[in-house]
């Protein structure tokens, strides 16, 4: 793989070097020879990634030792855990006993199964190679092990952190929503709640991503002599270094060094860097669905946020505070809408208003966990805060409830294709170079690419007989 990479790297110097003339007629050639390199960079480091997941298991039950490299999660009849064995990572499921409900993180396991192969492609995504059903009497606990990870330690704050929220008054029906929101931990989560969220529009909520970071970043940015970011990369450490949280923090770094430099870093190219080294880190990455979503709709907000916030202006401060919220909104719907719809099917019709809710509440609901964390020395205050923060949480779940029961909240779709999502974003892509300079000619470019993409697709269903 490394002499590969050293003969693509080489060429591509070579025909920058071609292209350092007076003249730049040829410029383009340059990115389109940086483009085809990272292409097949990552085309290589993807191949590599997935031979280090595969693994040829028996066909027969045999006999493995592993660890908890995770937290249980619960499914309607079994525990399902994720298990470092044979130099692989796998995903038992465990019937619900006593026994099971005990085990941690780091914890040794014994288990005799039949491993399958991953029977998704996500999964393997995901790292997992193999995943297997163990009966109660085919498992059992061993030694904790040391497993040299930092997730492990992670994952050990993390529980006791959400040991600690019950332990302070944390109600039980509030309790897996502000880990969820907190500690990006959702295995409490249960079907009606995930369901009532997604429906209402604000899900994001409930995963950590670069509004909940971006939240705590605004909170530390009175802190001086650059303790920011290392606070920062801490909580993202306590979180087990989710994709999303890497990509806020880092992305919140470079603001950070910026701010302290003088200048402004946040931009396209700074999104774009994040990408950059967050795949070449784990080229997985990019068939994750958080990942995309993630991305789409920071870039959304970074394209479109300008021009939808300038359609209207209002003389008075709250006025254009709430008509902000609405347009950054607005904007991340309006990139993720394609990819909401391939993937699940469906698009929220209230979303602007549960996301005007929970633009107000989330922040509240964020500070005061810290706020609970910072007064454990002083019982009674720390009382207040808890009942202040049950509220919160309790309001943000009923207005998600509520607006989930109303009726047509959401519409249904047909499953799209990957040519439908392609023509919806050409077309958005034409309307924003169009709005930008005014000039027919993108317009006229976006269309009659978009009409050849839509000519293609209907001769793919002609020929397939849909």
């Amino acid at each position: 793989m490394t002499w590969q990479i050293g003969i693509l790297w080489s060429l591509l110097l070579a025909l920058g070097a071609l292209l350092r003339k007076p003249s730049y007629a040829g410029r383009w050639l340059f990115g389109a020879g940086t483009s085809c390199f990272m292409f097949l960079v990552g085309v290589v480091l993807t191949g590599h990634a997935w031979k280090e997941v595969e693994m040829d298991w028996s066909p027969s039950k045999q006999v493995y030792k592993g660890v908890l490299v995770e937290s249980l999660v619960e499914k309607p009849k079994t525990f399902q855990c994720r298990v470092r064995t044979s130099g692989k990572e796998v995903l038992l499921y465990l019937p619900k006993d006593s026994l099971s409900v005990l085990l941690k993180p780091g914890d040794g396991l014994l288990f005799r199964a039949k491993m399958e192969e991953n029977y998704a492609r996500y999964l393997y995504y995901d790292g997992i190679s193999g995943t297997a059903y163990v009966p109660a009497n085919a498992w059992k606990k061993t030694s904790s092990e040391s497993l040299d990870d930092w997730k492990t330690s992670a994952l050990r704050v993390r529980e006791w952190v959400i040991g600690k929220y019950r332990q302070w008054g944390i109600g039980e029906e509030e309790l897996p929503v502000l880990s969820a929101l907190t500690l990006g931990y959702k295995g409490d989560l249960d079907k009606e709640t995930r369901e009532a969220y997604s429906v209402a529009g604000i899900a994001h909520v409930l995963a950590l991503s670069g509004m909940h970071i971006g939240i705590i970043w605004f909170l530390l940015r009175w802190l001086k002599g650059g303790l920011v970011i290392p606070l920062l990369w801490g909580f993202a450490f306590i979180v087990g270094l989710e994709p999303s949280v890497v990509r806020a923090v880092v992305m919140c770094m470079l603001m950070e060094l910026g701010r302290l430099s003088g200048s402004k870093v946040f931009s396209m190219n700074t999104l774009s860097i994040t990408a950059l080294f967050m795949l070449l880190y784990n080229p997985f990455y990019l068939f994750d669905v958080g990942f995309q979503l993630s991305f789409v709709a920071v870039a959304s907000i970074l394209l479109f946020y300008p021009s939808l916030y300038h359609v209207f202006s209002f003389k008075h401060k709250p006025a254009r505070w709430t008509w902000g919220i609405l347009c950054v909104s607005m904007a991340a719907q309006l990139g993720t809408a394609p990819l909401v719809m391939y993937y699940f099917s469906n698009f929220s019709v209230y979303f602007l208003m549960t996301n005007l809710v929970a633009s107000v509440l989330v922040p509240f609901i964020i500070y005061g966990a810290i706020l609970l964390v910072m007064t454990m020395p002083l019982p009674g205050l720390q009382h207040g805060v808890v009942v202040v923060l049950n509220g919160l949480v309790s309001g943000l779940n009923a207005s998600a409830e509520w607006v989930s029961g109303l009726p047509h909240a959401t519409f249904s779709f047909s499953i799209l294709n990957p040519l439908e999502i392609i023509v919806f974003y050409v077309m958005l892509g034409a309307w924003l170079m169009y709005g930008k300079n005014k000039r027919r000619k993108w317009l006229i470019r976006g269309l009659f690419l978009m009409a050849c993409l839509l000519m293609l697709h209907f001769c793919l269903l002609l020929c397939c007989g849909k």
